[in-house]
């Protein structure tokens, strides 16, 4: 009932002012408008209204909006001149401007009157005078009536605020709430939704309490406060007394976090407020780092042209501007019925604040809110939006890194098998522990340390207590427990299983030897300890507990969405980035996680990585400035251009290459007759001129004479070697003679199996070419596709030779010799070494480091000399061109890169 009496009184008052102002009637004032504005001639007119006593910086919008629109030839070839006016957030003050620009019929409309009371008051008048009006900051839905016509807001209204600051309260954990009102401004209409809004959603308001803006001493009112037991304060009020209720909450101790809407949008807030300013978060409309081109340019236009970022009304007023040059560009009328006609009309208009559509009754729809919180004095952005859209199409480049890839299997950290799905699993989910990018030891990440039993069969790892998913929620140790339990069961079928062996009885519940999952080695010691029991001590345990199967997961998320966990509306994750969109086939983005334990240290906001199926047109993109990384994982640079692109004046500057833990071999089916005499197998791997291959074809890798990396066995493995394996034909026609087939003679043509590449068939006809002239052996070269040649190198009929590429999963040697372990691999090889799966079986066991590497170099020996049945031929290199602004760049040789730890040059 007061409600009613407020908005009668308001309704009797402007008409006594109307009364007593104008001379003419309603309908001849809109008519005549009408009548002229239909004519088309002259400047269009519009209104602009400032209030000086909440300083901001809306006219300098409206201005630049102007100017921009006048020098691009104005609307239809007409100018729009402005009057500017000061209604001082005075209702009287306010109508009389009303009535004036009302009475000019060649005002077609009127922006501004950033007050509510103000504007609704105003609102009246433009609409018995057919003026239209656009307010950029009334939220109280008492502006729209229902019989308005002519009346709009670019502002969502209280409901939509309150409802997303509830949402906001929901995210950042909050569950018990003070709402502290000031009775006599528009924060009271809205902290009453935002009451409802948090009873619904079990947020529990401890207590609610108002106060008057005429007061100037709240002290009994926040001594009551003190007494209650709550983590946050949502504050509905208005400047300047808002601010003075905060700095006087500061004064006496109360230090939970307050929450106010964009009623405080104003750097008046800590003028007054001071220190006591601090922390406080703010519901807004506006980011100005929004990632959208227009966003982008108006910014940097509007920095130019005043000295400063906009704040939220000049955007508000910018967008209201070009929102009107629009609807009377496109409803190709000035006529005010026409512009409010085509206005109502409008879906998904992209303004600097973002995208949004108008509603039959004058209000809008689809617009985001964002909250920011007073640091150091200014406004930072605390958290995005939710529901906030991101557009494949359009980037900042400013603020994007872009990257090309040539497609995603799986974003799930269980089922990743993948080069390119575990760079992105490596942005998104964090593992216990990480690899030191200089000494590729393991290093804490979302352990903070660990501890292993003197009988080394048991790890202690204690976790941070800081980290969380997405929604908040806390990342523990039982999220582990819940990963390794679902990844190891046989019906999940993750690809790196294998992986997990390590732990008690592992390899029995994936076998299904033991079905009790309780069985497996691994415990929660509480919500931040995990426990791990082993087979065996292994002393390289802390590499591999970070990996993909060990990471957490997001049980209940896995169980409620089950393969479909991953889509963008319902992935949780805990790393340095999320994931906002993923359109399958053209671009995965990412934007920073603020949930990120060490969020203010991410300094890239967005990566963006393009799927390019074709690596050729890598290239091209990278020159026209539409990537900032091509090689490696990120879309290979051919071979073939690597000449031209160390030519290149410019390009040789941004061109780099990096060492991966990548062996490219050719494997021996020892099964097949010739290949089961080591004679013949070292005669072979001898009469490659490895070298020559790679500086002929494989450009820019290095030649290797060890299937393992060298920077992953002891430091003096080479003064160990027996006989090193290096080119030497003499040595090999010497081997292949005492085999039985002197200068060749009698030796069964051999097949070479690869999977179609330009390179791997480039390589295949230079070992041809080799074998043929060193030994006279003819080597039948058979390309298949990868389903094909996948099928063909299933043991034991897969050919004399097939070419292999092996990448480390993790930083030891172990990695690359447990592959031909005759027990416990697929045996590839059919080869069986009683001596190599011992010293395989005693370095995995060992617990000193230096011991396990001398047992590693005996093993290669034996594996790539003695008995030679893998002929390594070159590791690889990434080869990277990378654009100069990234900084802080470095080369992860295995697992994902470490964009967190990027920058753009400044």
């Amino acid at each position: 009932m007061i409600k009613v009496m407020q908005i009668f009184n308001r309704l009797c008052a402007v008409m006594l002012l109307l009364s007593l102002c104008s001379c003419e009637p309603y309908g001849n004032l809109a008519k005549r408008r009408a009548e002229k504005a239909a004519q088309g001639k002259g400047d269009i007119v519009i209104g602009i209204v400032d209030s000086s006593k909440m300083p901001s910086l809306f006219a300098e919008g409206v201005k630049l909006a102007i100017e921009e629109i006048n020098k691009q030839g104005g609307i239809s070839g007409r100018r729009i001149r402005p009057l500017f006016y000061d209604d001082e957030n005075s209702v009287a003050k306010g109508q009389k401007i009303a009535v004036k620009l009302s009475e000019n019929t060649d005002v077609i409309a009127v922006i501004g009157h950033l007050y509510a009371e103000v504007a609704i008051s105003a609102a009246v008048t433009y609409e018995e005078n057919g003026v239209v009006f656009i307010s950029p900051s009334t939220t109280d839905q008492d502006l729209i009536r229902e019989s308005s016509t002519y009346t709009f807001r670019n502002i969502p209204v209280d409901e939509d605020i309150a409802e997303e600051m509830g949402a906001f309260v929901e995210r950042s954990g909050y569950t018990k709430l003070a709402i502290l009102f000031d009775s006599e401004s528009p924060g009271k209409r809205l902290a009453g939704i935002f009451h409802k809004y948090a009873v619904e959603h079990g947020i529990k308001v401890v207590t609610e309490k108002s106060y008057s803006s005429g007061e100037e001493d709240y002290r009994l009112l926040i001594a009551d406060l003190l007494k209650k037991d709550f983590d946050a304060l949502f504050l509905g009020g208005v400047l300047p007394s808002a601010a003075n209720m905060i700095r006087q909450i500061r004064g006496m101790g109360l230090n939970v976090p307050i929450i106010s809407s964009e009623l405080l949008d104003s750097p008046e807030l800590w003028k007054i407020a001071g220190k006591a300013a601090e922390g406080t978060i703010i519901s807004t409309v506006f980011d100005y780092k929004l990632p959208r081109t227009i966003t982008s340019n108006f910014v940097k236009t509007f920095n130019a042209r005043s000295g400063s970022d906009p704040d939220t009304w000049a955007a508000q007023g910018y967008d209201a501007i070009r929102l009107l040059a629009y609807a009377i560009e496109k409803g190709e009328s000035g006529v005010p019925l026409i512009i409010g006609t085509t206005l109502r009309s409008l879906e998904n208009w992209q303004g600097v604040t973002g995208k949004y559509s108008f509603e039959r009754d004058g209000n809008i729809s689809g617009k985001a809110v964002f909250f920011k919180a007073v640091r150091n004095g200014k406004f930072r952005f605390s958290d995005q939006n939710l529901r906030e859209e991101v557009d494949p199409f359009e980037v900042i480049e400013d603020t994007t890194l872009r990257l090309p890839i040539i497609g995603v299997t799986t974003i799930d950290p269980g089922l990743t098998f993948d080069g390119v799905s575990i760079e992105i699993i490596e942005q998104l989910f964090l593992g216990l522990t990480a690899f030191d990018p200089k000494t590729y030891r393991a290093v804490p990440q979302l352990a903070i340390d660990w501890t292993v039993s003197e009988d080394g069969l048991t790890y202690r790892f204690n976790m941070r207590n800081d980290v969380r998913w997405t929604d908040n929620q806390p990342v523990t140790a039982h999220d582990i427990v819940w990963a390794i339990h679902r990844n190891i069961m046989p019906e999940t079928k993750s690809p790196y299983a294998y992986i997990m062996f390590i732990l008690k009885n592992a390899q029995a519940v994936n076998t299904g030897k033991i079905t009790d999952i309780s069985e497996i080695g691994v415990r929660a010691a509480g919500d931040f300890t995990i426990e791990f029991k082993l087979e065996h001590p292994a002393e390289y345990f802390p590499l591999i507990a970070g990996l993909y199967p060990f990471r957490p997961l997001p049980g209940h998320l896995i169980e409620k969405y089950k393969e479909r966990w991953t889509d963008p509306e319902n992935i949780q994750s805990n790393g340095s980035y999320k994931l906002v969109r993923w359109e399958k086939d053209m671009v995965i983005i990412l934007k920073k996680n603020p949930q990120y334990y060490e969020a203010n240290k991410v300094l890239i906001p967005e990566v963006r990585y393009y799927i390019l199926p074709e690596g050729s047109s890598g290239l091209p993109m990278y020159k026209s400035n539409q990537l900032d990384i091509i090689g490696g994982i990120y879309s290979r640079i051919s071979r073939s251009e690597i000449s031209n692109i160390i030519s290149d004046p410019k390009l040789s500057d941004q061109y780099v290459y990096k060492p991966r833990f990548c062996t490219e071999t050719y494997i021996i089916n020892t099964r097949r007759p010739p290949m089961d005499n080591p004679l013949i197998r070292k005669a072979i791997s001898t009469a490659i001129d490895r070298k020559l291959l790679v500086d002929l074809i494989a450009r820019g890798q290095k030649p290797a004479d060890t299937f393992t990396p060298v920077s992953l066995m002891s430091s003096d493995y080479s003064k160990e070697r027996i006989n090193k394996l290096i080119f030497n034909p003499d040595k090999a026609r010497q081997w292949l003679s005492e085999a039985g087939y002197p200068e060749g003679k009698g030796f069964p043509e051999i097949t070479l199996l690869y999977n179609e590449s330009d390179i791997h068939s480039a390589n295949a006809k230079a070992v041809q070419r080799f074998l043929k002239h060193y030994l006279n052996i003819t080597v039948k070269l058979d390309e298949r596709s990868r389903e094909e040649y996948n099928n063909l190198i299933k043991p034991p009929n897969a050919p004399h030779l097939y070419r292999e590429e092996w990448c480390a999963d993790y930083p030891d040697a172990r990695s690359f010799l447990e592959r031909f372990h005759p027990v416990k691999s697929d045996n590839i090889t059919g080869w069986n070494n009683m001596e190599f799966a011992r010293l395989l079986d005693e370095a995995e066991r060992s617990s000193v480091s230096a011991s396990r590497k001398k047992l590693y170099n005996r093993a290669e020996q034996i594996l790539c000399e003695e008995e030679c049945v893998v002929i390594p031929i070159y590791f690889e290199n990434d080869h990277y061109l990378i654009k100069p602004r990234i900084k802080g760049w470095y080369n992860m040789a295995v697992g994902g890169q470490h964009i967190r730890n990027w920058h753009f040059e400044q």
